[in-house]
C-alpha cells in the first residue's frame, strides 16, 4: 500500500519514500535564483509540499513536480536534512540532479478559480501519485 503524506517528522534517520523538486513550467531547468543563492537545490515532501508550494509559488498557474526516489538518490548524492524558518526540517540536495535520479514527474495545474494549490495537491493525492 502507499505510503500516505503526514505530518511525520522526516530526517535522514526516518526518511521518506519520496522527496520532490517543483520547477516551475516557464523555467529552464538550471538552479532558480533560490537554490543558486543556497547552494542547494531544495526539495519538500509530500507532506511539506502544500506549504512550499502555497509561499514560493502562488504566481505560477503551473508547475512540475519531480518525484525522486529518497533512498537511490541519497546512496549516490549528498542529501541534509535542515531547518527551514519554521525549523522544519527539509531535505536538501547539494549535487546536480540528473534525470536518471527523477523516478517520475507530474504537471501540477491550478483551475480557474484556485488561488492555492491545496485542490490541484488533493487531486495528486487521489491520483495516488503522491507518496
Amino acid at each position: 500500500m502507499a505510503e500516505k503524506p503526514s505530518s511525520t517528522a522526516y530526517s535522514a534517520q526516518n526518511p521518506p519514500l519520496y522527496i520532490y523538486k517543483i520547477v516551475p513550467t516557464s523555467h529552464t531547468f538550471v538552479l532558480s535564483e533560490l537554490d543558486a543563492a543556497d547552494g542547494f537545490l531544495h526539495f519538500s515532501t509530500a507532506a511539506q509540499l502544500p506549504g512550499t508550494l502555497n509561499r514560493f509559488f502562488t504566481d505560477d498557474p503551473k508547475v512540475v513536480l519531480l518525484r525522486c526516489d529518497y533512498a537511490r538518490l541519497s546512496a549516490w548524492k549528498v542529501v541534509k536534512w535542515e531547518p527551514a524558518s519554521n525549523r522544519e526540517l527539509f531535505p536538501h540536495l547539494y549535487a546536480q540532479l540528473e534525470g536518471e535520479n527523477v523516478d517520475s514527474f507530474l504537471e501540477l495545474e491550478k483551475r480557474e478559480g484556485e488561488s492555492t494549490w491545496d485542490t490541484a495537491l488533493e487531486r495528486a493525492r487521489q491520483s495516488d501519485w503522491l507518496q
